[in-house]
């Protein structure tokens, strides 16, 4: 598979996965500041995302064997890998079945365990909310905003999600959704497994960065333990007044914590861990 990238910059490579529903444009403020810094920033949409091919099987050894192909594409043989969400599951995957490969991991609010039914729940009701919405019914993106707005209660949230509108067809430019929303929605449990079954590849000993929200519930103290045991080489630090999008809410602390451990030869030192 051939996936879209925006690839930003030069020097070391530094290969950034979004999570579910996003796409490459959410990060390009965050690559084009790592490019500043000297880095070669690869940011791929993920199949069933943004530009890139839609498929019938959404599972984390499906994208890692697109990473693959990916690297092999652009002649990659080393590189660092920033994982949100479920690009941080993927790339924690990638991680444990890859080692050889990667400089360095940074994983971006998400944590190496499984999550609960209220987590699947809560993207399963974000997918069955958009497929309702009647995209025939709309002209604009503004519309489909305010009717988001008006069914889930948070105007952050609708603004994100319309940024997965697109036009298509030759005459009337009717709106449409870019993700494969069917097949995201039957991945779901998926999506929220644990580590557990790649045991056998623990632990992974590339250095790793953990990054969480101080206002965000995905990474919480119980995930410490999970942590520790797959990613023993590892740190984990707080960006305090950030949600789960903590590199959009807060980018200048993010962007630092980052810089700082790519360019360093050691961990970060852990901040408070609480949520």
């Amino acid at each position: 598979m051939k996936l879209y990238s925006r690839i930003i910059g030069q020097g070391e490579p530094v290969i950034i996965l979004h999570g579910l529903f996003g796409m490459s444009d959410n990060w390009l403020s965050i690559a084009k500041g790592l490019a500043n810094s000297g880095y070669c920033v690869h940011v791929p949409d993920l199949r069933n995302h943004g530009r890139s091919p839609h498929k019938a099987s959404h599972r984390y050894t499906d994208m890692c064997e697109d990473i693959l192909e990916y690297i092999a594409q652009h002649n990659l043989e080393r590189f660092s890998l920033i994982g949100h969400s479920m690009g941080g599951k993927l790339a924690m995957i990638f991680g444990l079945l890859n080692p050889e490969l990667l400089e360095k991991l940074i994983i971006v609010d998400i944590a190496p365990s499984r999550y609960d039914l209220n987590t699947s729940g809560f993207h399963d009701n974000l997918i069955s909310t958009l497929l309702g919405i009647d995209l025939h019914l709309h002209t604009s993106r503004a519309t489909v905003r305010q009717q988001l707005c008006e069914t889930l209660g948070d105007e952050s949230l609708a603004q994100f999600l319309v940024k997965n509108l697109t036009r298509q067809g030759n005459s009337d430019k009717r709106l449409a959704w870019k993700p494969n929303l069917p097949v995201l929605q039957s991945a779901l449990n998926h999506l929220m497994t644990g580590l557990e079954d790649l045991e056998l590849y623990a632990p992974c000993t590339v250095p790793t960065l953990f990054v969480k929200g101080g206002e965000s519930n995905y990474y919480l103290p119980e995930h410490e333990q999970d942590r520790i045991h797959f990613f023993p080489n590892s740190s984990l630090v707080e960006v305090e007044k950030a949600g789960h999008w903590l590199h959009s809410e807060q980018p200048d602390i993010f962007m630092n914590y980052v810089t700082s451990f790519l360019a360093s030869s050691t961990l970060l030192p852990n901040t408070n861990a609480s949520p």
